[in-house]
């Protein structure tokens, strides 16, 4: 993946632009991306899953995400969000919503390289998970279990207590290993001293 010279907006919104950044993401790469604003990164989050249009670069494999059918597209990049939904069924089935014919041995390794603790059977529904992790974390198992190459970590946690959350993201970045990780950092951090900048292998601000 390569992202360069890229602009876009929220539908009736300004422009967001990302200044001179040209980055270049090949496979298994970790980059943590540091926004000035919420509102412009999840908009480049938006662009990358295909729901925002762009002007500037933005490529997998040397072909413009626009050019690319948007299944396409979440075939190969997938969102590990704070605030995944949770249909109401069982953990494992919510799983399987990333591979329906996955079969229990597939969903049980999936939830377990994403450090998901319970049960398979255990029942949810989009109110009892509350936990921002949580819900990453079954966002991941179901890219471990889709094999998404490319996966967007976003970051909003609002433990007070900066060094658990830190944790729980250093966790899901090495859960993600052979990936090629974007880590969306919301809070502003500084790159010679936030301890979760360890885990990756770039840092660059947007």
């Amino acid at each position: 993946m390569r992202l360069a010279d890229l602009r876009t907006r929220w539908p009736g919104g300004e422009i967001i632009g990302f200044g001179d950044t040209d980055l270049l993401l090949p496979q298994g790469r970790r980059v943590a991306l540091l926004g000035r604003s919420p509102v412009g990164t999840s908009a480049l989050a938006a662009v990358l899953l295909g729901f925002l249009d762009y002007q500037g670069v933005a490529t997998l494999n040397d072909v413009q995400l626009r050019d690319l059918a948007d299944e396409d597209v979440r075939k190969v990049i997938g969102l590990c969000a704070h605030d995944a939904h949770l249909f109401d069924t069982t953990l494992a089935e919510n799983v399987r919503v990333a591979r329906p014919d996955a079969t229990a041995e597939d969903v049980a390794r999936a939830l377990g390289g994403a450090g998901v603790d319970l049960p398979p059977d255990t029942r949810l529904d989009d109110e009892s998970v509350a936990a921002g992790d949580d819900r990453r974390r079954i966002a991941l198992a179901r890219a471990l279990l889709a094999d998404l190459p490319i996966l967007i970590l976003d970051e909003p946690d609002t433990r007070p207590d900066e060094s658990a959350a830190d944790a729980a993201l250093a966790d899901l970045i090495a859960a993600a290993q052979g990936r090629t990780l974007l880590l969306i950092l919301h809070r502003p951090v500084l790159p010679g001293a936030a301890a979760i900048l360890r885990h990756v292998d770039e840092v660059v601000e947007i």
